[in-house]
């Protein structure tokens, strides 16, 4: 009976490791390549002097897409922790 408990346990643990690990990565993902690090490329070439329509276009692609990509990694990440968790 311990066993099975033991395996229970071990398996919600690797499920919520499962979660956060998904929440990480949808904010590095979402967050900071899909948003922050476009705009701030942008600033940087409004600065110099190199700013294109292309660069703005992709940008603001990337911002708009970014909320999507960062809950479809979520939701990944806590379907594959039900599984596990099962």
């Amino acid at each position: 009976m311990r066993n099975r408990k033991d395996r229970s346990t071990l398996r919600a643990v690797i499920a919520v490791l499962v979660i956060i690990v998904g929440i990480i990565l949808a904010a590095y993902i979402g967050g900071w390549i899909l948003f922050i690090k476009p705009i701030i490329a942008c600033c940087i070439a409004f600065d110099s002097g190199t700013l294109t329509a292309f660069m703005i276009g992709t940008t603001v692609i990337k911002a708009l897409l970014a909320g999507t990509v960062a809950s479809l990694i979520i939701w990944a990440s806590s379907v594959i922790a039900g599984i596990i968790a099962k």
